[in-house]
């Protein structure tokens, strides 16, 4: 049976695959998520990325949380073997405002989040190196928070959905 969470991956890799992506940034690093994730049963992520380039280009965020059954309350062993609910917002900004969109999905526990987490990550990866490899046209300086991020400017980086 296939996870409502893999639903969530395959719509993010559509873009990350997408031949005319020109573009992205992502805010939070993998190792600390796993962190945050241990000590609060919460974590996420933000991607943006831009496809095409000029006045034609098209900008999509998607900002990613993850919240495990009973986080945050009572006491808690950890939570590699709770379930939980993934949420992703999508954002494409449009000329005439934002138009947002969002998935949810299911996991049955840490280890299946975290294995969608790293399909992401790996293809994230995969294209900020081709980018960067192409000479990173547009490239400009970004914010410290930004950890990664390739040919799109500062002014145009929407993190933070």
């Amino acid at each position: 049976m296939q996870r409502a969470g893999s639903r969530i991956v395959r719509e993010i890799l559509k873009y990350l695959e997408d031949e005319g992506l020109t573009g992205l940034a992502t805010l939070r690093h993998y190792p600390m998520e796993k962190r945050i994730y241990a000590r609060f049963g919460r974590c996420g992520f933000a991607l943006d990325m831009q496809l095409g380039s000029g006045q034609g280009a098209r900008r999509v965020s998607v900002l990613v949380e993850a919240v495990a059954r009973g986080s945050g309350r009572g006491k808690k062993k950890g939570y590699e073997k709770a379930p939980g609910t993934i949420t992703a917002l999508f954002a494409e900004v449009e000329r005439d405002g934002i138009r947002y969109r969002t998935m949810r999905g299911q996991y049955r526990d840490m280890n299946e989040l975290f294995s969608y987490v790293e399909e992401v990550r790996a293809a994230f990866y995969r294209r900020y190196n081709e980018l960067r490899m192409r000479g990173g046209e547009g490239m400009g300086r970004v914010e410290a928070e930004v950890f990664h991020s390739v040919g799109i400017k500062e002014p145009d980086l929407y993190l933070g959905v």
